[in-house]
């Protein structure tokens, strides 16, 4: 993993005092046994003066999902390899730290600090680009990456997949290799005449016979799983939890402590969401503090589309006087406040009441600042009227 530049590492007689983009200042001095005010002091004067002191801890961070990354597969799931190197070039040059995912879920978990500007980079369904084209890129800066791997399309040997031997070069460069399903299908969805037990048990055993299929293969045992199509229920989240993962879904946002674990946003980067300037806004996004979500009208058992949702947010350094709520197909949402303390927003949903899978963001600038954005964002599934569910 690629440090931020601004770092130093100290060798005293108490040991490797260590850098403050891996651990802070505070969480460093402690170590130290015999430590003196005044050693703290020193210790402190000379990481500010290597620069050190300038990576602040910070208690979330922004992962972002690619899929292909390729001029030639398909433009709705595609970055194109020169938007992938501007990104990656921002991210360098802006002095963010990229990590494991896994390294920053877990950091959140334990309620320890992470460098400021942290950025998690993801990729879905393990296709060939990220072999030919993303990983020799991200090697290159020594940085980590995710990859979330349905086991039965390898299995299988499509064409657009990597193969196992690929899988296993990537996992043995330091590659995390994730659960993404063994199937890719829609896991929400009953089969005809399915029970609940029946469904429980046939998404149960996919998960775990990809999990299987990872271990034998590239010996992976990654607790990290990403949702097939992003799609995701309380039921399926339960299952997920039950299994020991983190859930990791595709709706837009950044993640902190306050975060759903089993539901973790991720930017998309494709089509127009992969031009720089959007780029710039994402990854300097911050988590909007949303403490409950109440909705009215689809009740992840008729799937019927969604009439009201009802937010309430903790404080924070956002301009709630800014705030504002957007379905993801655009368009601008009717939003009252019900409630200043704690705030509670009251969000009138139009215009998403097709079938199919359904977004809104709720955004507010910064208090400090008109380019960074406190970011919230939600999904719901809907069926079409007969029941039946709707076709990608």
């Amino acid at each position: 993993m690629k440090l931020p530049r601004k770092q130093c590492i100290f060798q005293g007689a108490h040991g490797i005092i260590p850098p403050a983009g891996d651990q802070t200042y505070a969480q460093s001095i402690p170590q130290i046994p015999a430590a003196t005010e005044r050693m703290k002091q020193v210790i402190g004067l000379l990481l500010a003066l290597c620069g050190a002191a300038t990576v602040l801890a910070e208690d979330h961070a922004v992962v972002l999902i690619y899929h292909h990354v390729s001029e030639t597969t398909p433009a709705l799931t595609s970055t194109t390899p020169e938007s992938f190197d501007s990104h990656l070039d921002y991210l360098e040059n802006n002095d963010f730290t990229v990590w494991p995912l896994a390294r920053i879920l877990s950091t959140l978990a334990a309620g320890q600090p992470l460098p400021a500007n942290t950025v998690a980079i993801t990729f879905d369904d393990a296709y060939e680009s990220v072999y030919s084209e993303a990983f020799p890129r991200l090697r290159e800066r020594n940085w980590p990456f995710t990859l979330f791997v349905s086991s039965e399309g390898i299995d299988r040997g499509y064409s657009s997949y990597l193969s196992w031997a690929q899988l296993r070069e990537l996992a043995d460069a330091g590659v995390e290799l994730g659960n993404h399903s063994h199937s890719h299908a829609h896991l929400v969805r009953r089969l005809p005449k399915e029970s609940d037990a029946q469904w429980k048990k046939r998404i149960t055993t996919d998960i775990k016979t990809a999990a299987l299929r990872l271990k034998l293969e590239s010996g992976s045992s990654s607790r990290l799983f990403a949702y097939p199509y992003g799609e995701y229920s309380p039921e399926l989240k339960k299952i997920v939890g039950e299994l020991g993962y983190y859930g990791i879904a595709q709706q837009a946002g950044a993640i902190g402590r306050a975060s759903d674990f089993l539901a973790l946003p991720r930017f998309p980067m494709a089509q127009a969401y992969a031009d720089l300037e959007r780029f710039k806004i994402r990854v300097n996004s911050r988590p909007l503090p949303v403490s409950s979500v109440v909705i009215k009208g689809n009740d992840h058992k008729s799937y019927r589309p969604l009439e009201k949702l009802h937010l309430t947010l903790a404080d924070g350094d956002y301009r709630a006087a800014r705030l504002a709520c957007y379905r993801a197909s655009g368009g601008r949402l009717e939003t009252q406040v019900t409630k200043d303390h704690p705030l509670t927003l009251s969000i009138t949903i139009t215009g998403a009441q097709d079938a199919g899978r359904h977004k809104i963001n709720c955004t507010a600038p910064a208090k400090t600042s008109d380019n960074v954005f406190f970011w919230y964002s939600f999904q719901w599934l809907v069926k079409h009227e007969d029941g039946s569910w709707y076709r990608e």
